[in-house]
């Protein structure tokens, strides 16, 4: 959920100032316009649209503040969410680190445990059939 207008600026002002740079110099490095920053910060206008993920990028570059956190603070996407996905489709994860140095049969190993344990993990959310309940209780 996108924060609202006066929490955004409160937000924008605080990755303005970790960032070092000016208004100016911080639109310029997003790939705006040198008035766009004063603009988003400015109460007095409308409401202007959010920068985009590519601003936000081009932010992160100039900043060092990472993209994922300038996406959870001016944008509202939490970082776990992104992680998840991220994971979902293979990409990303502290465990890329430690498959990076293993062989390609023992990373074939670690994939097999895993789709073992989430079969597994399918397999103990369905409901029990009574052949199986009979077997617990004998």
């Amino acid at each position: 959920m996108l924060p609202a207008d006066d929490e955004f600026r409160a937000r924008f002002r605080d990755v303005l100032a970790r960032s070092g740079l000016s208004m100016r110099a911080l639109s310029a490095a997003m790939g705006r316009d040198p008035g766009y920053v004063a603009a988003l910060l400015d109460p007095s206008r409308p409401s202007r649209a959010r920068p985009t993920p590519a601003d936000l990028l081009r932010a992160s570059d100039a900043t060092g503040i990472g993209f994922v956190e300038l996406l959870g603070t001016l944008w509202g996407i939490e970082r776990l969410r992104l992680a998840d996905e991220l994971a979902r489709l293979g990409l990303g994860g502290s465990a890329d680190a430690h498959l990076a140095g293993l062989s390609d049969a023992e990373r074939a190993e670690v994939s097999d445990f895993v789709a073992f344990l989430v079969a597994r993990h399918r397999t103990d959310a369905r409901p029990q059939s009574r052949l199986r309940t009979s077997r617990c209780r004998s």
